[in-house]
């Protein structure tokens, strides 16, 4: 059946050129028919696709960043969201849009009205809906490789463990330190890469936490109070703007540790300041 596949995609395929090369293309609707055809997955035709030369058409703009092999890795991958609101939301998109192959989103709340300044699909229909649900329906819609598991739950000591298993990285998309610190843990427990990104105002840190690594206990502590701590955010509020830049940064961590290419944030605190563009790295 795969030699039927490939030469299929032989004949299908179209040539485009991209940075002054030929690439052998093939287009969404070949894809799907030829998943049809032969009763498998369109990621598992993306796989073969990129395996033998051809490139679908909707990852032809990655390809010179994370090349043919980075690309499938990523298909390959496994990336926990924890958290589906202004962070969480803009990860989840820019995942799927990569071409991340299965996406896990964890988060217990619905849509409310104060989430629409700043939350990917949080949008006036959609008031009252379980954020995973709609954040699922929207990735399907986005890309057809992708394969999305929504929980409707807190993630806590006790889930945590199972949320996890079989992810390549988490992404840290919580809005209280004592959350993110149990994340943490887990992640290390499960000997899986957490990445952390958070907001404040104008403000964001990013870091990459690598199991066995120093982290977010280096810079702060639980509060021990009854009610989790909130950060400054609670003053400063939440923009559009510094919630999509955060999961820009992460998501693109993510790719780093799914794919191998290029530096992350590890054992470094990246600080940013966008309003009068302040930008320090803390070494840990």
């Amino acid at each position: 059946m795969r030699e039927d596949i490939i030469n299929v995609m032989r004949e299908s395929s179209h040539e485009v050129s991209e940075g002054g090369s030929a690439c052998h293309c093939l287009s969404l609707d070949t894809q799907k028919d030829i998943a049809l055809r032969f009763d498998t997955t369109p990621r598992e035709i993306s796989i073969m696709a990129l395996d033998n030369g051809f490139i679908p058409l909707k990852y032809l703009k990655n390809i010179g960043t994370i090349g043919t092999d980075g690309q499938v890795a990523l298909l390959n991958s496994k990336v926990l969201v924890v958290g589906a609101g202004g962070i969480g939301g803009n990860a989840a998109e820019l995942l799927a849009r990569m071409g991340a192959g299965r996406i896990a989103i964890a988060d217990p709340d619905v849509f409310e009205e104060s989430n629409m300044n700043r939350q990917n699909f949080s949008t006036e229909t959609a008031l009252g809906l379980p954020k995973v649900e709609v954040v699922s329906k929207n990735l399907e819609a986005i890309n057809c490789d992708v394969a999305v598991e929504a929980h409707m739950l807190a993630a806590g000591s006790g889930n945590l463990a199972g949320l996890i298993k079989g992810a390549d990285a988490v992404i840290d998309a919580l809005d209280n330190i004592d959350d993110r610190l149990v994340l943490q843990e887990a992640c290390r427990k499960c000997n899986v890469v957490m990445i952390h990104g958070a907001i404040a105002g104008s403000f964001i840190q990013a870091m990459t936490i690598f199991p066995g690594d120093p982290g977010l206990e280096s810079l702060s502590a639980p509060s021990g109070a009854k009610e989790k701590s909130r950060g400054i955010e609670t003053e400063t509020g939440n923009p559009a703007t510094s919630p999509a830049l955060a999961a820009a940064i992460q998501v693109q961590e993510a790719v780093k540790v799914v794919t191998g290419h290029g530096a992350t944030l590890r054992r470094r605190m990246l600080y940013l300041d966008l309003d009068d563009w302040t930008f320090e790295f803390i070494e840990l």
